[in-house]
């Protein structure tokens, strides 16, 4: 069995044997799965016993010259200064950065990428938008059109 699949074994086999037999993990390593009667002895000898061990029990780094260094003093405190909150959305609504309407109703879109267009293009945008373009049809009033008759027949109820 492939090392990397080991975990995925223990899990499946702990479902499909959750009836027969007790399996107590070991605090060491979890993938050691032992019975009850057999995890006192495992714990005792158990191989990656030492690798715990050896950091629980090993001295801490002595600081010595080399590795201390002198507290650096600095003339500013950014803690004392009151500035107002950064708000991203003030900062971008003023800035030249293309927004986009994210989780809007399309009216509500609509609009925004209105007021967007006047934001950054100004003047421009007022020219734009007074130009007919070719095609672009007018919009013709419902009383002037005529109306046509209907696609289909309605059905008439037999008497």
């Amino acid at each position: 069995m492939l090392r990397k699949r080991l975990q995925q074994h223990i899990i499946k086999c702990k479902e499909h044997y959750k009836d027969e037999k007790e399996l107590m993990v070991c605090p060491f390593n979890k993938a050691h799965l032992v019975t009850e009667l057999e995890f006192h002895q495992h714990t005792k000898t158990c191989a990656d016993r030492s690798i715990i061990e050896h950091y629980q029990l090993s001295a801490p780094a002595e600081l010595d010259d080399q590795t201390k260094h002198d507290t650096i003093e600095a003339d500013e405190n950014w803690d004392d200064v009151d500035v107002p909150d950064y708000n991203p959305q003030a900062y971008a609504s003023s800035a030249n950065i293309v927004r986009e309407p994210n989780g809007m109703f399309p009216s509500q879109r609509k609009a925004f990428v209105k007021e967007e267009r006047k934001r950054l293009l100004g003047d421009q945008c007022d020219i734009e938008e007074e130009r007919p373009t070719k095609s672009a049809k007018t919009p013709k009033s419902p009383s002037s059109t005529p109306r046509s008759a209907p696609y289909k027949i309605p059905h008439q109820t037999r008497k």
